[in-house]
């Protein structure tokens, strides 16, 4: 394996998780949430889009193709923040709570995926 190759699947796995954040809050609703922590959401997702679009870019550039890559982690954070947005029987800030616990998950995630990224191109 090369450093090249290193890339294109670190590449490849943030053009996965970007694909699937943009794809989960799409569709989510979010309303349960202060209009803060729905700014901070949204303003996430934007960065994500446009992360995905440079990331297939990059990908191009490379001749690496990630097809119908998934991140079985982002998979488990989204389950579990649709899980939440959805429970009954729980107050709201309780939910507020545990949905923004999740959120920060992926957010260090998709931040160790970058870094990860800045790694192999600083060497």
């Amino acid at each position: 394996m090369t450093k090249e190759d290193l890339l294109g699947k670190e590449l490849s796995n943030l053009y996965a998780i970007s694909k699937q954040v943009n794809h989960y809050f799409n569709d989510s609703d979010i309303s349960f949430l202060s209009e803060r922590e729905q700014q901070l959401l949204m303003t996430y997702v934007a960065f994500s889009c446009s992360n995905e679009a440079e990331t297939s870019e990059k990908l191009r550039a490379l001749h690496v193709n990630p097809g119908n890559t998934i991140d079985s982690i982002v998979t488990e954070i989204t389950e579990n923040l649709h899980h939440i947005a959805t429970e009954k029987g729980v107050t709201k800030r309780v939910r507020e709570l545990g949905y923004m616990m999740s959120f920060n998950r992926l957010v260090a995630y998709h931040t160790a995926n970058m870094e990860n990224i800045g790694y192999l191109l600083e060497d």
